[in-house]
């Protein structure tokens, strides 16, 4: 089974070392690297360019014009040869076991997983851990929230193709790992979980959850919210 991991960059040739460098280091090995570049001018393209020449795993796409991180994703799931996909920011890390534990779990008939996260800093210390726990679609509608962390969630091919990230205002607002969310839950999906950490979630105050107006979320996840339960 080919476990593909989907990085999308943005001006982050500060982290996507790094992140790169955390796929190619997982004990599983039938893994692929796809990075999509949302038309940075920074050294992004250099450095993708010199690592597909050091490692055939790497495939690099470069967008023609800046897209947004939602269609960069789309983009990179659609190029993705795996069965399944692997969500990994620029700024984050994959643990070397995640694909290994993936590839298990998958094996078993999952289709979709997340885990807990460890999160960390510019430098990479740990500011604590994220402990994954039982999704509740209930309890997503009431809080607004699902309490996964991105970097650690793993899917079909065929549930991406599915469900595909919601560009505009819920990319703007950074909420367009919800509303995928929320989207399949309300269809029957089912959502996995294990304990195990899976990903090294970088904290940073430059990232959109950190520039977002919180009232905007709040308002666009209630409407979102209300207008797929008023469908079912």
């Amino acid at each position: 089974m080919r476990i593909s991991f989907i990085i999308p960059s943005y001006q982050s040739s500060a982290w996507l070392s790094q992140a790169v460098g955390s796929v190619l280091e997982q004990t599983y090995r039938d893994i692929e690297c796809v990075v999509v570049d949302d038309c940075s001018t920074d050294s992004t393209q250099e450095y993708c360019q010199w690592q597909i020449k050091q490692d055939n795993r790497v495939i690099y796409i470069r967008n023609e014009q800046n897209l947004g991180r939602s269609a960069s994703r789309n983009v990179g799931n659609r190029a993705a040869t795996g069965e399944v996909l692997c969500v990994l920011d620029a700024d984050d890390l994959a643990l070397p076991n995640r694909a290994k534990i993936v590839a298990e779990k998958f094996g078993k008939g999952v289709e979709y997983l997340y885990g807990s996260a460890v999160q960390i800093d510019a430098c990479g210390r740990s500011l604590g851990e994220i402990r994954a726990d039982v999704f509740s679609k209930e309890k997503m509608l009431e809080t607004l929230s699902s309490h996964i962390v991105h970097s650690t969630v793993s899917y079909r091919k065929w549930f991406a193709e599915k469900y595909p990230y919601l560009e505009g205002e819920a990319a703007r607002l950074g909420v367009d790992d919800i509303t995928q969310q929320a989207r399949a839950a309300l269809d029957g999906v089912k959502f996995d979980f294990v304990p195990n950490i899976l990903s090294a979630y970088r904290l940073l105050n430059q990232g959109v959850t950190a520039q977002r107006n919180p009232e905007e979320v709040v308002k666009f996840k209630k409407e979102f919210m209300e207008s797929l339960t008023a469908k079912v």
